[in-house]
């Protein structure tokens, strides 16, 4: 497989604090503008129970799961709510937010996909 830059979305189209959802290699990927003004770019599908992400709320560098309230780290991927909240031996094993690799380059934001 080689890597793939993808064109998605004009720079200035993500304000700060917001999400926008596009379409990279036909899977949907969340964009999200964090606090900091950095540019996130995660699967736009949560892991726990399938739900759109886009729905969400961006709360501390994390988006929100409108459906569970299920809380992922848009840095890391990790799930913040229920794993760091819960003990262990009740909180659900839940998987990692899937994270693509994000640039801003020439007022653009870019993701990387992977084309065969």
């Amino acid at each position: 497989m080689t890597d793939h830059w993808h064109k998605v979305l004009l720079s200035d189209a993500l304000k700060q604090g917001a999400l926008a959802k596009v379409f990279v290699e036909g899977e949907p990927v969340l964009l999200a503008r964090l606090e900091d003004g950095t540019v996130a770019a995660a699967s736009a599908i949560c892991p726990h129970r399938g739900e759109d992400l886009s729905g969400g709320m961006l709360y501390m560098g994390a988006i929100d799961c409108p459906l569970h309230h299920y809380l992922y780290d848009l840095r890391t991927g990790i799930n913040r709510y229920p794993r760091d909240v819960f003990p262990a031996d009740l909180a659900e094993n839940v998987a990692p937010l899937p994270l693509y690799p994000v640039r801003e380059e020439d007022g653009w934001i870019w993701v990387r996909g992977k084309e065969a």
